[in-house]
């Protein structure tokens, strides 16, 4: 009898609910992996991921400080322990310093928790804050700012740890008052996060990340340029990953149809100047959403 198991043995990854993962089989069990990069890395030594017993090699990532038991990610710059390192120095690493890097690898580790309790398919915060990057590059964002709307986007459910389960995990409709309790979860996440010295200059994206340019989000109903920036990209961001990915009550759809669905919310739901980015940068937007490379 073959047994499953849905956690990527690579980077730890939970694929339980990813659309199509990558597979191999060993000793007569199916591993399951969030992208063909982890897969050739299990492929090619198995028992460096699953026997326990790790012989030290001195190689450490270059973006997390992780030590690096098989051969190291091969990207330019390197070495990377995975995929996730490789995209964050890409788009960050002339910004942070060494530990920050660190830092931020952490961050990561405890979004996935979050997202984990709400059964989130793959890994939402980041993929989101990929998207994030991309639209934020193109605007021309640099610099702090561009760390930020990285650690904003990454960070914009925490408030959710104050939503009882029953609301959060509820199958179905929610009631007027359950909405409303899930509504302060933007300002729940702002109180946690504003008084951390490091992430104080983020909170203000979490506080805003389900505000709308016409106006009509929650939780102040602000308007326009009222958004700070990086809560205008993120809304687009958040809508392309919700359209595109499987959920337990639709399918996804098309990116070309998710397209024209954010084209033609411009200047109500979406900043144009974002939408704009989007357009510009459609190209490897579409490449990330198809490989649900998180």
């Amino acid at each position: 009898m073959k047994t499953t198991d849905r956690r990527d043995p690579v980077c730890g990854m939970d694929v339980g609910r990813l659309t199509a993962p990558e597979t191999a089989l060993y000793r007569e069990k199916t591993y399951y992996f969030c992208s063909v990069e982890c897969r050739d890395r299990f492929v090619k030594d198995p028992e460096v991921f699953i026997s326990g017993s790790r012989t030290g090699t001195g190689i450490r990532c270059k973006a997390c400080r992780t030590e690096i038991y098989d051969e190291s990610y091969t990207r330019e710059g390197g070495p990377y322990c995975c995929e996730k390192c490789y995209f964050r120095d890409t788009f960050l690493g002339s910004v942070l310093e060494e530990m920050e890097g660190v830092f931020l690898a952490t961050i990561e580790a405890f979004v996935h928790a979050i997202d984990a309790r709400e059964h989130e398919v793959g890994d939402h915060s980041y993929r989101v804050t990929q998207f994030a990057m991309i639209l934020s590059r193109e605007i021309g964002i640099t610099g702090r700012a561009l760390v930020d709307i990285y650690c904003g986007s990454l960070l914009h459910d925490i408030g959710k740890i104050g939503v009882p389960d029953s609301i959060l995990l509820k199958q179905g409709r929610l009631s007027p008052e359950e909405l409303a309790v899930m509504a302060q979860h933007p300002e729940t996440g702002y109180r946690i996060v504003s008084h951390i010295g490091y992430l104080s200059r983020v909170a203000e994206i979490i506080r805003s990340h389900h505000e709308l340019y016409d106006g009509t989000g929650y939780p102040r109903g602000l308007k326009g340029e009222e958004i700070i920036l990086g809560a205008r990209i993120f809304a687009v961001c958040d809508t392309l990953d919700a359209l595109t990915v499987d959920r337990p009550y639709r399918h996804a759809i098309p990116f070309a149809e998710a397209k024209e669905y954010i084209l033609s919310v411009s200047g109500t739901r979406f900043d144009p100047r974002v939408v704009d980015a989007f357009l510009r940068a459609e190209g490897l937007l579409e490449e990330y959403v198809a490989k649900i490379m998180i």
